[in-house]
């Protein structure tokens, strides 16, 4: 009996026996953002990381001086003949060993993006301590532009782009979504950065690096094949049910009168059907929206100026949708991934169209747009 209590009380002993190859936190570099881009010849790939700097977070300040040492982030950049190569490159220099368990912003560069992303791909699969929830923007030139932003509310370019795209102004793809539509062959779409320089009331009035999102960059077989607007983004990200709070603007009378409309919900829908000709798809994407602002010279009535507004919603939305969708076709770019749709629901008709699918999509597809908008709160005057 005693035997017996006596490893019960050794069990717990057992069970506390540490970690085998662990790593002090104080030992690593916690990497917040990747940015890629093509290297200065064309088998070279540069790879930019972006890290706190844990001596300085706190106050802003070098650890131990009562004077200010800079930003609280490191930029690194290195070349290499791929990604892995490079970020050993850039671990070489370091005094920590690199962490990719916060990277949660990977920018590419445009010249890098046309030539294709596969290896960032592989990379990003075959990482174990990198995250696929991280989200994937592309830059209009080179990537590491972006990292030099400077970041006014916040302490990091990382956490800028980060929380930027969170706001869901546009899309907030990740590279779980990247790895699928690559996988599936399928198109897929991510924010188009913009960069440029503006005087900052808060850097006492010095111009600085500013970023910002300006459209929506297509993707199809890996390789960035074209570009959409803000406008014509804005409705592809409302079709891929991605786009969070917006605000509609129009005009009618000449200019004379205006309104504004804030939706909060906007939800779609993607339907095919099989007909005599083939599949036929139908698109609907439905907006319940609050009149915050209007001028209105005819002082029309509650009813009439609803039904105006409604209607003149509905065409200004399905014309940029149908002007999204169209340049998505031109770019070979299933970025609402309706082989998909088609493979679940018809899957006979879409082995056969599997291989030529996307000269299919560009050529034949067969899509209908709809969109039922509500608007509400029209009787209160501005």
């Amino acid at each position: 009996m005693s035997r017996i209590r006596i490893l019960l009380a050794l069990l717990p002993l057992l069970l506390t026996t540490g970690c085998w190859s662990k790593v002090e936190i104080d030992e690593q570099t916690f990497i917040f953002a990747i940015y890629i881009d093509q290297g200065e010849t064309p088998d070279k790939v540069e790879v930019t990381i972006s890290s706190p700097l844990p001596n300085r977070l706190t106050s802003g300040q070098q650890a131990g001086s009562g004077t200010s040492q800079g930003q609280p982030y490191a930029i690194i950049s290195k070349q290499g003949t791929s990604i892995p190569q490079a970020l050993m490159l850039i671990q070489r220099d370091l005094t920590r060993k690199i962490n990719f368990g916060h990277t949660r912003i990977v920018t590419v560069g445009r010249q890098y993006a046309e030539n294709g992303i596969k290896d960032l791909l592989s990379w990003m699969q075959r990482e174990p301590t990198f995250h696929i929830s991280t989200i994937v923007n592309t830059a209009p030139g080179k990537a590491r532009e972006i990292a030099e932003l400077t970041p006014v509310y916040e302490k990091m370019p990382a956490e800028v782009m980060l929380k930027m795209s969170q706001q869901r102004a546009m899309l907030d793809t990740n590279a779980k979504e990247c790895l699928i539509a690559e996988a599936s062959g399928q198109g897929v779409a991510t924010n188009y950065l913009s960069m440029g320089i503006m005087k900052m009331a808060s850097e006492n009035e010095k111009a600085e690096p500013w970023a910002g999102i300006q459209g929506v960059a297509l993707y199809n077989n890996d390789k960035l094949t074209g570009v959409l607007p803000s406008a014509e983004g804005r409705a592809l990200a409302w079709a891929l049910g991605r786009l969070g709070r917006q605000v509609y603007t129009l005009s009618w009378d000449d200019g004379q009168s205006k309104a504004d409309i804030l939706f909060n919900q906007l939800t779609s829908k993607k339907s095919v059907r099989m007909g005599p000709d083939g599949p036929r798809f139908t698109l609907t994407l439905t907006g319940d929206g609050d009149l915050i602002h209007k001028r209105d010279p005819m002082n029309r009535d509650e009813n009439e100026m609803k039904t105006i507004l409604e209607q003149k919603l509905r065409e200004k939305i399905v014309k940029q949708l149908k002007s999204a969708f169209s340049k998505t076709q031109q770019a070979k770019s299933d970025v609402l991934q309706l082989g998909m749709l088609l493979d679940w629901n018809y899957p006979e008709f879409w082995e056969k169209k599997r291989e030529n699918w996307t000269d299919y999509y560009k050529n034949d597809l067969d899509i209908e747009f709809k969109c039922e908008i509500n608007v509400k709160q029209t009787g209160i005057q501005s």
